[in-house]
Parts: structure tokens; sequence; C-alpha cells
């Protein structure tokens, strides 16, 4: 699922490239843009439910490679298969959607076959997988927070799994993080009541946040002008051209959720786009962000001009 916080990021860095002058300063191109990016991020969601199916493929490969030895032990005969039978993989499988993902040839993790063995055999010789195995009790919950821990340990700051992002596609650099939260939260939401009916969640919450991210991109784009005029007015002793060009950015995308979506509150935009700044730009973008942002908010509250209705207005 993308949220409104990536949606913010993705369209910070669409919209850079449009005012450096990439997309001929066509709205449209730059729209397609932003949507594009946000499909890339989504199939990316959907990658990492194919990567823990292939994890678990690997380990049924090796249920079958140790059957088949030439002296087989008796548990090799008799494997124990409770992580290639976790329902919760299971689940995936069989999923429309991830099946689908599953066909196609960048999905399906058998090009990158060392990386999934790998992650394998650190898992299998781990305390908390040989706990997992060995128990005998079996329940979504266990299933569940054995796939966490192979996230939160093998997968997250993982400099390999980036690099073969990276060689898949360039709208992921920064994804991976977004992608790994929400597979773990939605591993989470599952249990012996929804477990048999799984989806993968939709690309967005409601048609709301669709809405969110064709608006804001569209917008900032066509008051790009009016937003630098309300920054100039509330610089002191300092020239517009002068600062950072990833904090011009960063404000023009605030301010048009400030001033052009009348339902989202003032203090939940300023803070988002301080987080965007801290983590986007220079060391002292946050403060500076947040301090322009506060001087145009009570400046357009003081003259009467802040449209807020509903949840806006808290």
């Amino acid at each position: 699922m993308i949220s409104r916080r990536l949606v913010r990021i993705k369209a910070v860095q669409t919209y850079y490239a449009f005012v450096q002058g990439n997309y001929d300063g066509s709205l449209e191109k730059v729209q397609e843009a932003l949507e594009m990016s946000i499909d890339k991020s989504y199939e990316l969601f959907a990658e990492m439910f194919c990567l823990i199916v292939a994890i678990a493929d690997h380990a049924e490969y090796k249920i079958e490679f140790n059957r088949n030895k030439l002296l087989p032990t008796e548990e090799d005969l008799n494997p124990n298969r409770k992580f290639v039978d976790n329902k919760i993989i299971q689940a995936f499988r069989s999923e429309p959607t991830i099946k689908k993902y599953m066909e196609k040839a960048t999905s399906n993790w058998s090009e990158h076959y060392e990386f999934v063995r790998n992650v394998f055999n650190k898992m299998a010789n781990s305390e908390f997988y040989k706990k997992y195995m060995e128990d005998e009790n079996r329940s979504i919950k266990q299933d569940a927070d054995v796939i966490c821990k192979i996230i939160n340990k093998y997968l997250i700051d993982n400099t390999d799994l980036d690099e073969i992002l990276e060689s898949e596609s360039i709208f992921w650099n920064d994804d991976l993080e977004f992608s790994l939260s929400n597979l773990i939260q939605t591993i989470k939401k599952l249990n012996d009541d929804n477990i048999e009916n799984f989806r993968l969640p939709a690309m967005f919450k409601n048609e709301e946040d669709r809405e969110f991210a064709k608006t804001l991109i569209k917008n900032t784009c066509l008051y790009r002008q009016k937003f630098d005029e309300l920054i100039e007015k509330n610089l002191q002793k300092w020239e517009l051209q002068r600062i950072a060009f990833m904090d011009r950015v960063i404000l023009h995308l605030a301010l048009c959720e400030m001033t052009q979506f009348p339902e989202l509150p003032v203090r939940v935009t300023i803070n988002e786009y301080i987080d965007i700044a801290k983590g986007y730009s220079t060391e002292k973008s946050g403060t500076f962000v947040n301090g322009i942002l506060d001087k145009i908010y009570n400046q357009i509250k003081d003259d009467k001009s802040l449209n807020k209705i509903g949840m806006g207005l808290l």
C-alpha cells in the first residue's frame, strides 16, 4: 500500500525533475512520471512478498535435495516442513496478484539464487529459526513472527538486496524501507479469521489518496510562481535564489498542501515536509523549512486567506 508519506516523497522527486527542466514543462508528462514512480513502488511492495515465497521455495528445494541423497538420514527422509508449510507463506503463494508477479521473470528471484540461498542459510542457522522449527505447536502468530524476524534481520539494511533492486529499477532506490515496513504491517494483521481470504492490499487505501497524488503534483506545478512570492515575502535578509534548490522544491509542495487542500491540517503538512527536508536536503533544512512555513501560515491566517474546512481546521 502506498502511504501519503511515500506519495509526498515521490512528488518531491518528480517535481524536482520538473523544475530542473525535465518533461519539457509539460504538466501531462510530469503527472505521468509521478504515476509511473508510484506504480513502481507498488511493484516493489509485491516483489517483497515474492521474495519471502522464494526463501520458502529454497527451503523446500533443500528438503528434496537431502531426501534424494545417496545415503539419506532418517531426518532427511522425514523432514521438518514447518517453515515450508507456513500458513502465511502459503497464503502468499495462492494470492492472485502475487501469483501474477511471480510469473514475471523479474519477480521469481531465480536470477538471484545466491542471494536467496545466503538469506536462507543465515536464517537456518539462527537461534530464532531453530526454536521456531523445534516447537511442535503451530499458529498464525508463530508463522507471522518468524517471517517478521527474517525481514528485520536479513532484508532491512541489506546492501546486497539494495544492489539487486538498484539494478532492476532506478525508482526503487528509496522505496525498500517503506515496502518492508508495509509488508510487516500486512503480516501482523493476519489471523485465523482472515488468512484464508488474504488479498494483497490495494495500491491506495482509498480513492482520496489517489486523487491527493494527482492534485498535489498538478497544483504545485501550476502555482509555483505564487509559492515563490509567498516564500520571498517571508525571507529576512535573504534572496530567493540563495535558498537550497531542494528546500525550495519542498517548500513549494508544502505550500500547495497548505493552500490547496482545505481538509488537511496545517500542522500535519508542516511536520511531514520537515521530516522530508531532514532526509532529502541539507543538515539545517528541517529548521529552515519549519521557520518559513510557520511564517507563511501565520501570514495567511492573519489576512484570512487560509482556506481550511473539517479536519483541516485542527
